[in-house]
C-alpha cells in the first residue's frame, strides 16, 4: 500500500481529489495568521526559511555544547526525542519545507508513514521536490481543525506552528485528540530573546503578528490538558517542549 493509500485511511473525510505532490485538506481558506504566516505563504518567505533552517541542519552537529550545541541539535533531531524505532506513523506539523520531516522518514523506516503537514503550499511545494521517500505523504492542513481521525498518529512533531496559531487550546487540543493516548510530542515555540536581545525579538513579534512563549508557558498548557512527562529547555529565543499524550 501506498504511502497516499495509507494517508487516507487516517482522514475523517476522503477529498475528492486526491492526486498531486500533495492533499489539500482545508475546507476553504482561512484569514490571515498574521504577517509571518502571510510570508510563509510566498514562494519567497519559503526558500528563505529552506535556507534558513538548511544551514542549523547542516552545521549542528558541529557547534559545542558549551555555546548551545545540545539544545541545537535537540531542535533537529526530533527523531531522538520522540523516541522512534521504527515503523511508527509520525505527524509533521507544520513541516515547512521538509528539513525534519527527511529526518523522521529515516527514524521510521519504510515500514512507518510520515504526514508533512502545512498550511503554506509554497512550504508544501518546496518539501515535496526534496522529500523522495516513499513512506512520506504530505497535506495542506489547518492546525485548528486536523482532518485526521482520532488517535490516527504515534507520535507528532510541532515545530513553528503553536506562534501562529489564533487559539492555542483548540490547537492544542487538536493535537492531542490525533495522537495516540501516552504517545509522544516533540515541540519548539518562539520565546522571548534572552538578555539585550529581548526588546528586538518583541518588536519583532509584534510585527509580525506572532506570539512569544514565556517560561513555563506551553508546557502549563499542556498539563492542563492532562500531558504528562512534560521537560521544557531553552535554546536561545526558542523553547523546546516534549511530553506524553493523556491516557
Amino acid at each position: 500500500m501506498s504511502a497516499r493509500d495509507r494517508h487516507l485511511a487516517l482522514l475523517d473525510d476522503v477529498p475528492a481529489d486526491a492526486g498531486g505532490p500533495w492533499l489539500d485538506l482545508v475546507h476553504g481558506r482561512p484569514g490571515s495568521r498574521g504577517r509571518i504566516q502571510d510570508a510563509w505563504e510566498s514562494t519567497s518567505g519559503a526558500s528563505g526559511y529552506d535556507g534558513l533552517l538548511a544551514v542549523g541542519d547542516r552545521l549542528e552537529a558541529y557547534v559545542p555544547g558549551l555555546v548551545g550545541g545540545g539544545n541545537l541539535r535537540a531542535f533537529y533531531r526530533v527523531d531522538d526525542r520522540l523516541g522512534l524505532v521504527g515503523g511508527e506513523t509520525v505527524l509533521d506539523l507544520a513541516c515547512g519545507p521538509g528539513t525534519l520531516t527527511r529526518r523522521l522518514a529515516r527514524a521510521v523506516g519504510r515500514r512507518g508513514l510520515v504526514l508533512g503537514a502545512d498550511l503554506s503550499e509554497s512550504m508544501l511545494a518546496r518539501a515535496a521536490r526534496s522529500t523522495a521517500f516513499v513512506q512520506v505523504d504530505f497535506a495542506r492542513v489547518d492546525a485548528m481543525a486536523l482532518p485526521y481521525r482520532d488517535a490516527a498518529v504515534d507520535a507528532v512533531s510541532c515545530s513553528l506552528c503553536l506562534h501562529l496559531v489564533p487559539d492555542l487550546p483548540t490547537a492544542l487540543g487538536e493535537i492531542t485528540r490525533v495522537l495516540r493516548p501516552a504517545g509522544a510530542a516533540a515541540f519548539a515555540v518562539p520565546a522571548h530573546a534572552p538578555g539585550l536581545l529581548r526588546p528586538f525579538s518583541e518588536v519583532f513579534a509584534r510585527v509580525g503578528q506572532a506570539r512569544l512563549f514565556g517560561p513555563g508557558e506551553l508546557s502549563g498548557a499542556l498539563r492542563d490538558l492532562g500531558w504528562s512527562d512534560v521537560a521544557e529547555r531553552s535554546l536561545g529565543g526558542i523553547r523546546i517542549v516534549d511530553a506524553s499524550a493523556p491516557v
